[in-house]
């Protein structure tokens, strides 16, 4: 079974779109200094759906842990997630993996972290911990990637955003929480989003030039399905 990373952030949607953005600029930035980096590390993905309470009391009740009163209180807070898909180890190898995930804790305001299986920790926890583990030198020294925002990770003609929308779609395959708020994304959008979406299944993430030569269809239109089927998934 793959493991799953989720960080449960006070952060709103948007912003933790925008954080998700800024990590993997600041990935990229170091690849391009460190072309001989190897390490392991998980596929980001901003979206889907918070625990409730509930369902977290469930949990530790399940696995006889003690909830203490204060993670709730803090999971009342949040607002958005974040998962890491087939993450690196951070337990013995370190490396890339520490160096994202601190990426993610400094930036995400008062947050929870699901390391696969529960308990939940807190965001300070984990940070202390990671500090003590090795990561991946020089990894987002420039403040807040500047050199690389995340307008520019559409430079490849809609890839980036294929990706994105590809991840979530494949997400909502595994996970049945994610997979409602897909579903009820793609009943609201155009014919045109959801064939787009379907190609993106079938074929991997593709440029819109590329999908609209495998449609039929003239470019501008793949891009504006695209775009709609975009801000349908990742929507509040």
């Amino acid at each position: 079974m793959s493991a799953t990373y989720s960080i449960f952030s006070s952060l709103a949607q948007s912003e933790m779109r925008e954080l998700e953005a800024a990590a993997i600029a600041a990935v990229e930035d170091y690849l391009e200094e460190h072309p001989e980096c190897e390490d392991d590390w998980g596929e980001m993905g901003a979206g889907g759906a918070l625990p409730t309470a509930d369902e977290v009391r469930a949990a530790y009740a399940k696995l006889r842990l003690t909830l203490e009163p204060p993670v709730l209180e803090r999971l009342d807070g949040c607002r958005s997630v974040l998962s890491i898909d087939h993450p690196g180890d951070i337990e013995t190898v370190g490396g890339l993996q520490v160096s994202i995930l601190s990426f993610l804790l400094d930036r995400a305001g008062e947050s929870l972290v699901l390391l696969n299986d529960y308990p939940l920790e807190t965001s300070e926890a984990l940070s202390a911990k990671l500090r003590k583990r090795r990561g991946a030198a020089g990894f987002g020294q420039a403040p807040e990637p500047k050199r690389r925002p995340p307008a520019r990770r559409d430079a490849k003609g809609g890839e980036v955003r294929a990706l994105r929308v590809l991840g979530l779609l494949e997400r909502a395959v595994k996970d049945v929480r994610v997979a409602i708020d897909v579903k009820q994304a793609l009943l609201a959008v155009s014919p045109a989003a959801r064939n787009y979406g379907a190609l993106l299944l079938e074929e991997g993430a593709l440029t819109d030039a590329k999908a609209a030569k495998a449609l039929g269809v003239a470019q501008p239109e793949v891009t504006a399905a695209a775009d709609e089927l975009e801000r349908a998934l990742f929507r509040r």
